[in-house]
């Protein structure tokens, strides 16, 4: 919903998009009338606006009037077009560095919480190859934060806004070199041409030093990262150091890091447990044509098979997995011995090479139950139904 001034200086709203280019077409709005809606930081030009709203300049024929004396807030209104051009704070390196830090931390954090995710399922499926990267990465997560990154910076830099959540943090903005409000592809332009200024990080220092403050994909695009206030009616309100920023920046910042720390310190053993266990389920899985040959035997024979061959199965080593290197069957009362491995081609935790899990028959008449046990594996790693000694 939209509010605006009228060619009589009366303030109108809420209203529709629609009827905000209605009143253009009828001549009760200006060019120059001023207009807002939620999420814009200042009250700004029907002109700056026209993309948004779907309205032309030649919808409009009628003759110019004077601008409202006031806004619906009483504060006084210079003319546009009569803006001092020349009192324009730039936003030096740290608030634009302060600025960069929130919105990658901003974008990390849900990426991250989605690659963990993947990195969990992708343990469980052991589609991962050892000493590559895993297809996921290349087929789905760099191009997910290519993007996310693009539409981000371009989205928010070609808003009302005219800045990033972290620009917005800082009280800066990014314009093109009149002042003016980026469109869509501009900033996306402005975006792709950051990637010359990461190489060494050269073109990104040298906001701290050029005129007008900017960085080198600055000049190729032609943009500009000022203050919130500056190109408005209103330029003494902005902010000419950067210390209250910075104080502001630094409070998030130190209290973030221990945060992330503690979340780190509890998350990442949690994670290696939760890979261990899915590597530790495998020879679970693999013991389970074992076990119905070693019952088979037993109900035939009345005795346990002390080998893989007397059971009829296939050498121990020739029953593995991607983290289980051998299922032995013997040599005593038709124990299976599951032994996982580190060395390729088995790519376990090297927390769990050469660990074993252990399942005992025990029959009971034609019935053999299993017990699950191992003297070297942590119960925390084992099948919620085995006891681990480790």
């Amino acid at each position: 919903m939209w509010y605006l001034m009228d060619r009589h200086g009366q303030r109108q709203g809420p209203i529709t998009t629609a009827e905000v280019a209605a009143a253009y077409r009828s001549g009760d709005l200006l060019r120059e009338g001023l207009v807002w809606r939620e999420g814009m930081p200042q009250w700004l030009p029907l002109a700056q606006l026209e993309g948004e709203l779907g309205i032309l300049p030649s919808d409009h024929a009628a003759a110019p009037l004077p601008l409202p004396a006031t806004t619906p807030d009483k504060t006084a209104i210079p003319d546009p077009r009569n803006i001092d051009h020349s009192d324009i704070v730039y936003a030096g390196f740290m608030r634009r560095w302060a600025a960069s830090f929130l919105d990658n931390f901003i974008l990390l954090v849900p990426l991250l919480v989605i690659f963990f995710v993947l990195g969990m399922m992708l343990a469980v499926s052991g589609t991962d190859q050892p000493g590559q990267e895993p297809p996921f990465a290349v087929l789905f997560v760099y191009p997910l934060w290519f993007l996310v990154r693009m539409l981000y910076f371009a989205l928010m830099e070609s808003s009302a806004h005219q800045g990033t959540i972290g620009k917005r943090a800082l009280g800066i903005k990014v314009t093109d070199a009149n002042g003016q409000r980026l469109s869509f592809p501009h900033a996306l332009g402005r975006w792709f041409a950051a990637a010359l200024s990461y190489p060494l990080y050269i073109g990104f220092l040298m906001a701290g030093f050029t005129e007008r403050k900017r960085a080198l994909h600055d000049m190729v695009a032609g943009t500009l990262v000022v203050d919130r206030w500056a190109y408005t009616g209103f330029p003494e309100r902005q902010q000419r150091s950067a210390s209250g920023c910075v104080i502001a920046f630094l409070v998030v910042v130190i209290g973030i890091v221990p945060v992330i720390g503690i979340l780190a310190a509890i998350a990442i053993p949690a994670y290696q447990d939760f890979v261990i266990r899915a590597q530790v389920s495998e020879g679970a899985v693999l013991t389970e044509g074992a076990q119905t040959a070693v019952a088979d035997f037993y109900r035939k024979q009345g005795h346990y098979p002390t080998t893989n061959a007397s059971a009829g199965l296939a050498s121990a080593s020739s029953i593995h997995g991607l983290y289980v290197s051998s299922v032995d069957v013997g040599p005593a009362d038709g124990t299976i011995t599951v032994t996982y491995s580190s060395a390729r081609p088995q790519k376990a935790n090297s927390a769990i090479h050469m660990k074993t899990l252990l399942l005992v028959p025990n029959a009971s008449g034609e019935r053999i139950d299993w017990r699950c046990t191992s003297p070297n594996l942590k119960q925390r790693w084992c099948p919620p139904s085995c006891q681990c000694s480790g």
